[in-house]
């Protein structure tokens, strides 16, 4: 049975891409191509340090992938502008469907977790910001065990903090990478599939479920069981 259920967060329950505005006004209108290659830098550089055992602060990894995007595209900010991108990427907002399906699962019976790469007052400034923080039992980081998903680790200490079986725990999550770390260390998995030409890593590996958003999601985690 499901007793628990973990979201990630970055690009799940909250729109990464609601940085772009800034991000237009700032460079025009080449942000589209920046903003893209910022987040796909930022994840590299995260797994890059869980490999090399060199832990450093999320932030930090999206400061830099900032810099290598502007980089790439002629652009040089100086450090005033580049703090305005940080900031607008702490207060970012969450999808349209976030709210409502997490009070349903909440009403259900589930006890939720956020779980993400960034730190925990990181995390905890996001879902204040977007106004869903009171849905979860917990925020957890991976600060905690000082590395990044999908390592393994990072999902045991899930499970330690949720105090319950693999089994017993699933991940929500719009990333391959995670879902797939996830699955590994034995938890139950569902991929949110938020955009139709997203492609899941072809490893003869499937999520136990894909979703299209968190519309009716409750309902079908809950399906796992049986």
């Amino acid at each position: 049975m499901i007793k628990a259920v973990a979201f990630d967060i970055y690009g799940t329950l909250i729109d990464t891409q609601g940085v772009l505005g800034q991000l237009t006004q700032l460079i025009g209108e080449k942000a589209v191509d920046v903003a893209k290659t910022w987040r796909q830098k930022q994840l590299e550089y995260s797994f890059r340090r869980g490999l090399m055992r060199d832990y450093c602060d999320f932030s930090v990894c999206t400061r830099q992938a900032l810099i290598f995007a502007c980089r790439e595209q002629l652009i040089e900010l100086d450090s005033a502008d580049i703090q305005v991108l940080m900031d607008a990427y702490s207060e970012l907002d969450a999808f349209a469907d976030v709210s409502d399906a997490l009070e349903e699962m909440v009403s259900s019976g589930l006890h939720l977790y956020a779980f993400s790469n960034g730190s925990k007052q990181a995390v905890e400034r996001l879902l204040q910001h977007a106004d869903v923080r009171e849905f979860f039992t917990e925020v957890v980081s991976v600060e905690s065990v000082r590395s990044f998903k999908p390592a393994p680790e990072v999902y045991y200490h899930l499970l330690n903090v949720c105090a319950l079986p693999s089994a017993e725990v699933c991940l929500v999550s719009s990333n391959p990478f995670d879902v797939l770390g996830a699955m590994n260390s034995g938890l139950k998995c569902a991929w949110v599939n938020r955009d139709s030409a997203a492609q899941f890593d072809p490893w003869g590996i499937k999520p136990h479920v894909v979703l299209d958003g968190l519309t009716g999601a409750c309902h079908k985690l809950q399906r796992l069981d049986v």
